[in-house]
């Protein structure tokens, strides 16, 4: 095809030992390296023999790096913003990053990437208020949650009650991907353990995971079996607008055009509902 390797962006590495003065790679914003450790920790080859090393993938420092300027950008740019728009404008920022590095070595990088957020949000609200003392403006903007301090402020839900919003920590817990079984395939007919794995999909977050689960890896209203590579969406089962709670309990996940389906049949509900309501006045 004509390809070729760039001389500048290429470069002789070795994971354990150090080549060129490198050792190790960072791609897609990991970094990949081995270890010399003991034989309790070593890891082990295809027959169980000791290797003398242990591989280790974590968030490369780039990506650390990357991660803490955007949310400190975001910041600068929103210096005169509602708390709640901050609010709203940083938690996808975080969610995503931390739901696509959890399956690493990530405990030390979050812990890295919670405290220098923490010091951004201190930073963003001293500079908000420079006439008022900084125990003003941390009970301003700093709420107690679960014994922890969050960045949070309370807004009044669809309901009238209030409800407490913060800006979420980086403390999505670290999971081991689990590999794919040495002879399973996609074709094989077995949709079940496909669907299972959909929990581990870096795109499906916790709330989906759990639905998932609950649900038993099957679409509530077709009945079939979610696959890769299938476009999922959650939805209230009973409209919130006809009553219903807006939790776990009254969600489902569904294909989208199932959920395209039920929403055009919610909307004819909702639609005769308030009628009734109009007439009823």
């Amino acid at each position: 095809m004509g390809l070729q390797l760039s001389p500048k962006k290429t470069r002789i590495t070795h994971t354990l030992n150090r080549c060129e003065g490198n050792v190790g790679f960072d791609f897609l914003g990991f970094t990949v390296r081995q270890h010399r450790v003991g034989q309790t920790h070593t890891g082990k080859d295809t027959r169980q023999r000791p290797l003398g090393f242990k591989t280790l993938i974590r968030p490369s420092k780039e990506a650390i790096k990357r991660h803490t300027q955007e949310i400190g950008r975001k910041l600068r740019e929103m210096k005169n913003a509602p708390q709640e728009s901050v609010i709203k404008e940083l938690n996808p920022i975080i969610r995503g990053w931390c739901n696509y590095h959890h399956w690493v070595v990530c405990t030390k990088a979050f812990q890295t990437c919670e405290n220098t957020t923490f010091q951004q949000l201190v930073r963003w609200k001293n500079a908000r208020h420079k006439g008022k003392t900084k125990t003003w403006a941390s009970q301003k903007y700093f709420k107690r949650l679960d014994g922890h301090t969050v960045f949070g402020t309370y807004i009044k839900d669809e309901e009238g009650n209030r409800k407490l919003i913060y800006v979420n920590k980086h403390a999505i817990p670290h999971e081991d991907y689990v590999k794919v079984k040495g002879m399973a395939s996609p074709y094989d007919g077995n949709l079940m353990y496909w669907a299972k794995r959909l929990k581990q999909h870096p795109l499906v977050n916790n709330e989906k995971a759990k639905l998932l689960k609950t649900q038993r890896w099957q679409c509530p209203r077709c009945g079939l079996y979610f696959k890769d590579g299938d476009l999922l969406e959650v939805d209230h089962s009973i409209p919130t607008a006809l009553g219903g709670e807006d939790n776990l309990k009254n969600k489902f996940v569904y294909h989208r055009h199932c959920h395209d389906e039920k929403t055009a049949e919610d909307m004819v509900l909702i639609a005769r509902h308030k009628a009734a309501g109009i007439n009823h006045k």
